[in-house]
């Protein structure tokens, strides 16, 4: 667990940095950074006294997952039969332009409830765990509007 994902050569530095997982904690990190493009392994930041040079298993294991050789870096498309493993690769616009028509379709078939945002912070900030909202105001889906499931008496909102 936590192991070097290439083997320097030249000593990597250390830069800080601050865990993107949406827990409580909100932990230092100590990052070694092999190259421009390229982290080491991730500590609890040694001078926090949180974290005090240990980290959770997950972030931990970032760089493995950052830079494994199977992972995902373009969407895909499916072509053929489902389950046949045939993917094409394609942009990120003709990515979000099929999931935004997938998701007006089911909306427009089965009622703006069918596409109700799930909120799940996990791994995303507020920014990013916020950003779904985009989506809801560009689809006319806010809460007391005459296509939202939901009343405004029952809109909640996270503190900040």
């Amino acid at each position: 667990m936590n192991q070097p994902v290439r083997n320097a050569r030249a000593a990597a530095r250390i830069g800080a940095s601050a865990c993107p997982h949406d827990c409580p904690s909100t932990c230092a990190l100590d990052v070694e950074i092999v190259d421009g493009s390229t982290i080491g392994r991730i500590r609890g930041a040694a001078d926090n006294d949180y974290t005090s040079g240990v980290i959770c298993a997950k972030v931990a294991r970032y760089a493995e997952r950052v830079h494994h050789e199977d992972r995902l870096l373009t969407p895909l498309r499916r072509r053929g039969r489902k389950g046949t493993g045939a993917f094409v690769p394609i942009s990120w616009d003709d990515a979000l332009d099929i999931t935004a028509e997938a998701l007006l379709r089911a909306e427009q078939r089965h009622g703006a409830q069918s596409v109700w945002p799930y909120y799940y912070a996990g791994t995303m900030g507020l920014v990013m765990r916020d950003g779904i909202n985009r989506l809801r105001h560009a689809a006319a889906l806010r809460p007391g509007s005459a296509r939202s499931p939901v009343p405004i008496r029952a809109r909640c909102r996270n503190p900040i």
